[in-house]
């Protein structure tokens, strides 16, 4: 029996189609979100005249790098140097200046120029409170870093990034 109207059925199936097409659009953004974030980082460093905060260059003939930082990042870390002196106690350095290795080996961060620094080896004679002497090391005079060695450790050796 037809009653005379006519009755239309509404189709719940519409709002999950579209729905199913909001899914691959929000991967589309982020994907473009991502490039935009990561794989342009390079060109926008370079595009900005924004360098990196440090770069590690290799030592000729060794198994060293040398460490560049750039004035800001140098401020950041705190670097602070003091040079290698010699008094009738023996040649010293800061007590804080020491960087041990994972293998015991001890060393300083040399700086023979304003922001590129490299570790020396040295041998620990005795230390006195703050002052560490040495039987072997950098010459005197020579600046190490007192403050911020174990930051440009981690700099060289890539911890952290």
């Amino acid at each position: 029996m037809s009653t005379g109207t006519h009755v239309r059925r509404v189709d719940q199936r519409t709002p999950w189609r579209a729905l199913r097409l909001l899914g691959p659009l929000l991967c589309v953004a982020a994907a473009v979100a991502a490039v935009a974030l990561l794989g342009g980082k390079d060109s926008e460093s370079a595009a900005t005249g924004h360098a990196e905060p440090a770069v590690l260059e290799s030592v000729d003939g060794e198994s060293l790098s040398r460490v560049v930082l750039t004035p800001h990042a140098a401020e950041r870390l705190g670097i602070e140097t003091s040079p290698v002196r010699t008094s009738a106690k023996g040649t010293a350095v800061p007590y804080a200046a020491l960087i041990y290795d994972p293998q015991g080996e001890t060393w300083v961060y040399t700086s023979l120029e304003r922001l590129v620094f490299v570790r020396a080896p040295i041998e620990v004679d005795r230390i006195e409170g703050k002052v560490a002497y040495l039987s072997d090391g950098p010459a005197s005079g020579t600046e190490v870093v007192a403050v911020g060695g174990a930051e440009l450790y981690g700099v060289e050796f890539e911890v952290g990034h």
